[in-house]
């Protein structure tokens, strides 16, 4: 650590009963090559014993926050609040780093002075090893990307492990909301609003699904019955809600093509998962949302919609058992 005892990076991990990963995810992150860092781990009221598997670890860059629990969105913020470093990365307690993360994340920071959110490319991993990983995914190198444009093409481009923000971001635009999904993606258009985005196509995090994080408890509540309807766009998801939000103040955020881009993507991910469950009538619903222009894909999905309900309930399961 420097002189002055200033890391170059804070790492705040929300921990909230992990037990069975959080060892994983704070192995990987101790094993980085770029060692200038502190690393805050805050315990959002677990349950399961979570600390008790880093009883062993004897790190003097670790610093550990217990609270009540209130949520990942709040934890990051009390890891936010303490932070000292100038950048602040960030990694879920489930999932990990390869040891190059950090000084990736450096090469980006320093190559573009001007960015306030940085990101690393990752890949998605199940089971408990580290995936092999390949360099050459989403365009070579590093450079300033347009957040609503690329994540209108794939959404999770961006996310809460493989990410890291200016301190100066969290002191001008605060931190995460308290939404029990979808936090970080607001996070993520909140700043883009405000910041130049950078990153670099090297895959260096690594997601893991099927742990009994937030996605897996509300794909088993989707999966339960239909969808509420929504009365305005701006309940469809919390990203799109502060970009309309913002539109309100400067009307020039919807002429720009990429955000609408990343607004009628949120739509068809709506339809897309209304019509896996076979929930037609949302389905129809969200295609009236669809901000213009749009193109042949939106088109298709108006045309499948008007379809007969009993028609596209028949395509949807002959479609799942093609693909089991």
């Amino acid at each position: 650590m420097p002189m002055n005892n200033i890391p170059q990076f804070s790492v705040v991990v929300p921990l909230f009963n992990k037990r069975a990963y959080i060892r994983r995810t704070i192995d990987s992150i101790l094993a980085q090559s770029l060692t200038d860092f502190e690393l805050i781990v805050v315990d959002d009221g677990s349950t399961d014993g979570s600390l008790d598997a880093l009883a062993d670890v004897q790190d003097s860059r670790i610093k550990i926050i217990q609270q009540a629990n209130q949520g990942v969105g709040p934890a990051r913020n009390t890891g936010m609040a303490v932070a000292r470093a100038p950048w602040i990365a960030f990694i879920d307690a489930d999932d990990a780093w390869l040891p190059d993360h950090l000084a990736e994340l450096s090469r980006v920071a320093q190559a573009f002075p001007e960015a306030g959110l940085i990101s690393t490319a990752n890949v998605e991993a199940h089971g408990k090893n580290l995936p092999q990983t390949s360099d050459q995914q989403w365009p070579a190198g590093i450079g300033l990307v347009d957040y609503f444009l690329e994540a209108s093409k794939r959404i999770g481009f961006i996310n809460s492990s493989s990410s890291a923000v200016r301190r100066t971001v969290f002191t001008s635009l605060g931190g995460f909301n308290s939404r029990l999904a979808g936090e970080d993606l607001e996070y993520w258009a909140r700043v883009a609003l405000h910041h130049a985005v950078a990153a670099s196509s090297r895959t260096t995090s690594v997601y893991f699904r099927d742990t009994g994080g937030v996605m897996t408890q509300l794909e088993a509540v989707h999966r339960s019955g239909p969808a509420q309807p929504i009365e305005h766009l701006s309940q469809l998801s919390s990203s799109v809600a502060t970009l309309l939000a913002h539109a309100k103040q400067d009307p020039s955020v919807l002429k720009k093509a990429s955000v609408i881009a990343y607004i009628n993507s949120r739509i068809k991910a709506g339809i897309k998962g209304a019509l896996h469950r076979g929930d037609v009538l949302y389905a129809r619903q969200l295609m009236k949302h669809f901000m213009r222009p749009f193109g042949f894909v939106e088109l298709s999905y108006g045309i499948f919609t008007k379809a007969s309900g009993p028609l596209i309930l028949f395509l949807i399961s002959i479609k799942k058992r093609v693909k089991s």
